[in-house]
């Protein structure tokens, strides 16, 4: 080993390059000198990385030779365990040496696989954060199913759902009419065959006058944001889902004259938002996640999809709407 004072040196010096490397680096970008920094950022975190384990690991031989010093200094220098930590200085520091290296080598397979190792913010292709997100959101094992539907009871659905069903939307009103949560989840419409894979978020209302029923149920059913054609494409195989189902889809019917010079002339509006089965109602809803922008093309947004059930009584001006099978 070497001297007290060339391991404090050794340490020192690790200590001093890593926040030369850190003011450097950030001079460097501020002088617009790097030009991409995003570019550097995993590699430089790698460096840092093992720096700063470089550094840890010089600590180890320098503090046991400044507690053996020490104890010497105060006059401990004969005492037995002072002697054998004097004399095994090297089996010492070697012994955590290798504890640390095994602790690392377990740990450093599930570093890599969390994305320790990577930029955080995403690269510098405007997409590759999202897809980052996406990729995470894939992996999270699913935490549940949800079978409700509207008019059942709140017994009924948490004695049917494997998903641990969270009551109150608000945590300052904890005992609320209300039932949500977000998680990865499947929600099956219960009595039908109907089932959305992995869906992240459910609100449950219960009647105002009957906190035992449910009213209504809205889930968001896309595990993630979609494009417009992703959207296009999610809507119309839910389309034949429930075509196949059995349910009819409805359209509005304008009967008054003022109604119809509202919607351009035409009778009727367009099917295969809303559907029906039995007396239960399920909207197709879709919602847009960024601002629109200038001159943007039709297809363009970031969107996801939810539905929201009610009993057929319950839907909004539901004696506007007429039902039949969907048109082949």
């Amino acid at each position: 080993m070497l001297t007290l004072r060339q391991h404090a040196m050794v340490s020192g010096g690790l200590f001093v390059l890593i926040l030369a490397m850190a003011w450097g680096g950030n001079a460097l970008e501020a002088s617009g000198i790097i030009k991409d920094p995003q570019r550097w950022q995993t590699p430089m975190q790698i460096l840092f990385f093992s720096l700063f384990i470089l550094f840890a690991f010089s600590l180890v031989p320098t503090m046991v030779r400044a507690f053996v010093a020490g104890q010497r200094a105060i006059g401990n220098g004969e005492k037995p365990l002072i002697g054998f930590f004097a004399r095994h200085q090297l089996a010492i520091v070697c012994t955590i040496w290798g504890l640390w290296i095994a602790g690392f080598v377990v740990a450093l397979p599930t570093m890599i696989r969390s994305g320790f190792f990577t930029d955080p913010g995403g690269s510098s292709k405007p997409g590759d954060q999202d897809d980052g997100i996406a990729r995470q959101i894939a992996r999270m094992p699913v935490q549940g199913t949800l079978v409700a539907a509207p008019g059942m009871t709140v017994e009924e659905m948490v004695r049917g759902s494997t998903l641990t069903i969270r009551q109150g939307a608000n945590a300052a009103l904890p005992e609320e009419p209300v039932y949500a949560g977000g998680a990865i989840f499947n929600y099956r419409v219960a009595g039908t065959a109907i089932e959305f894979p992995r869906c992240r978020y459910y609100f449950i209302s219960t009647y105002t006058h009957d906190h035992s029923r449910i009213e209504s149920i809205n889930i968001g059913t896309a595990s993630a944001k979609m494009s417009r054609a992703q959207l296009d494409a999610a809507n119309a195989d839910l389309r034949a889902r429930l075509a196949a189902d059995g349910w009819l889809t409805g359209h509005e019917v304008y009967r008054t004259e003022e109604d119809q010079q509202l919607h351009g002339g035409r009778t009727r509006g367009d099917e295969g938002r809303l559907w029906l089965k039995g007396d239960i109602t399920l909207d197709i809803g879709q919602r847009r996640l960024d601002d629109p922008k200038a001159d943007e093309d039709a297809g363009a947004g970031e969107w996801i999809q939810f539905v929201q059930l009610y009993r057929r009584r319950d839907y909004p001006s539901i004696e506007r709407y007429v039902f039949a099978p969907p048109h082949q």
